[in-house]
Parts: C-alpha cells; sequence; structure tokens
C-alpha cells in the first residue's frame, strides 16, 4: 500500500527549514546585541494627560455654551408660538399664515445650525485628536531616545508584561512636560486648520 503525501505537507516543510535555517542565523547576529523592550498603555496616556484633560474642558465649554444658546432661541421660538396662538382671533387668515411661515423658516434655520454645530464640534474632536496623538508620538519617541529602548509596544498588544517593562509613567511625565494645554479654535473654517 502506497502513502500519499501532500504537495502541502512539502510546501510547509520547506518553510520550516528555511526559517530554521534562516532564523538560526538571524538569532546568531542578535544574540550580541542587547534588546531594550518598553511597553506603554496609550489609553492611560489619553485618560491621564494634562493635555487630554484640557481638551476635553475646551470642548465641553463649547459644547455648553451652544446648548445654551440653543435653548434661548428654543425658548424665544415657543414664545413666539404662543404669541401667535394668543393673535390667532386678532390677525387675517393671510397674515396668520405669514407670520407661522416666518416661525417655521426659523425653527427650519435652527435645525440647521444645530446640524452644522454637531458637525463643527466633529471636526474640533477631530483636530484636538490628531493634535493630541502627534504630541503622544513625540513623547513616545522622546522617551525612546533618552532611555534608549529598541522596541516600545502599545499595552492594547499585550496579554502578559513584567512590570519593569512598562513605560507609560514615563511618556505621561514626557507629554505634560511638553505641552499641558492645545489651543482649539472657535471656528476651524476661518482659522485655516
Amino acid at each position: 500500500m502506497g502513502y500519499f503525501i501532500s504537495p502541502k505537507f512539502y510546501t510547509i516543510a520547506w518553510i520550516c527549514c528555511i526559517t530554521f535555517l534562516f532564523g538560526s542565523v538571524a538569532i546568531g547576529e542578535t544574540q550580541s546585541r542587547t534588546i531594550k523592550l518598553g511597553v506603554v498603555d496609550l489609553n492611560e496616556i489619553t485618560r491621564k494627560s494634562l493635555m487630554s484633560k484640557d481638551i476635553a474642558r475646551q470642548i465641553n465649554s463649547k459644547r455648553r455654551a451652544f446648548r445654551d444658546e440653543i435653548k434661548n432661541e428654543e425658548e424665544k421660538l415657543r414664545s413666539d408660538n404662543d404669541e401667535l396662538q394668543k393673535q390667532r382671533v386678532l390677525l387675517s387668515p393671510e397674515a396668520l399664515q405669514e407670520k407661522f411661515r416666518a416661525l417655521q423658516q426659523r425653527q427650519t434655520a435652527l435645525q440647521r445650525k444645530v446640524q452644522q454645530r454637531n458637525q463643527e464640534f466633529i471636526r474640533l474632536r477631530s483636530f484636538a485628536t490628531r493634535e493630541f496623538e502627534k504630541e503622544r508620538v513625540k513623547a513616545v519617541m522622546d522617551v525612546t531616545k533618552k532611555h534608549k529602548f529598541t522596541l516600545v509596544i502599545r499595552r492594547r498588544e499585550v496579554v502578559v508584561r513584567a512590570d519593569f517593562l512598562d513605560i507609560t509613567g514615563l511618556v505621561l511625565e514626557a507629554l505634560n512636560k511638553r505641552k499641558t494645554k492645545i489651543n482649539i479654535p472657535d471656528d476651524l473654517a476661518k482659522s485655516g486648520k
């Protein structure tokens, strides 16, 4: 009885041989070098950094001011609507219709304004996130160069690690020294960013 050996077996065997040969050469070359490894938790840096807290504070402040502005405009529209309802018996049907149309146009304009502002908040958040990430990368690079790390890995890709590999505190400290605040413009379109 003859045995059938799959072509996949030969391919896998060939890959294993090549990996073994070249892998051992690579291991032999790197044994003379020291590898300094660091693990960084970027989410923790985002949560704890002074810059990200400043971003959240500024965006929340802008959002609160906008919410108050919209609330005032909505109250004015409601008040005008109530007043128009009271004048219903006093005005001619044409005049009443014209005032209702004007009120509806103001409501539509307010809805459009809310949508535009929501888009603006998305752009502001994206701008701030990009600026923060640039600074965070610079802080990681500063720590990497200063402490001569040969490899820095994100925490989320690591299943198990020793505590001495964690450089999150060093990166957070470097980031907080680099930049604690960011200037988020009121209108990105006007600022050209």
